[in-house]
């Protein structure tokens, strides 16, 4: 697969990729974010829009840590690739994600794109773990997360039908 990862300054493309994730969430997120969940009714445990906020960057700086960690693996290994690969899909499903459902305002659609997310997550916890890479256990915690979100996001589906 990739024969020369960008290993020579794993931190400078993490970061230049956490910020062009981070471009494409907002620019498919829209301005009106917080308009938009303030339109839905939502689950008892729907947190404020500020926690929302400091959910976005820990997911930026776990990210960040896994591409650069992933960057500084041996290439060599077909694991690596894959653990990069899966880190990018999950970027651009999340960029996705924020899409259908702030853009398109498709809560059903954007219940579902969490099987795929989830899938894809799951892959790289396993990919992870192989690696015995040192972020596994925050990454857990991400995984947590994300059981959380999607019943989030079913419920918030289900109490707006419409």
């Amino acid at each position: 697969m990739f024969t020369t990862l960008p290993a020579q300054q794993p931190f400078l493309w993490a970061l230049i990729t956490c910020l062009i994730a981070a471009i494409a969430e907002g620019l498919a997120s829209g301005t009106r974010v917080r308009a938009v969940l303030a339109e839905l009714r939502m689950p008892g445990l729907a947190p404020p829009f500020w926690v929302w906020t400091l959910i976005g960057v820990a997911y930026y700086v776990l990210f960040f840590f896994l591409i650069s960690s992933l960057l500084s693996t041996q290439p060599t290994i077909p694991l690596t690739e894959i653990g990069v690969a899966l880190t990018a899909i999950l970027m651009v499903l999340n960029a996705g994600w924020n899409w259908v459902f702030f853009r398109r305002k498709s809560l059903r659609l954007s219940f579902l794109l969490f099987m795929p997310y989830l899938a894809c997550a799951l892959l790289l916890a396993l990919v992870l773990h192989r690696l015995g890479n040192p972020f596994f256990v925050w990454y857990l915690l991400y995984l947590f997360y994300l059981l959380w979100a999607t019943w989030w996001g079913c419920r918030v589906w289900r109490l707006n039908p419409n």
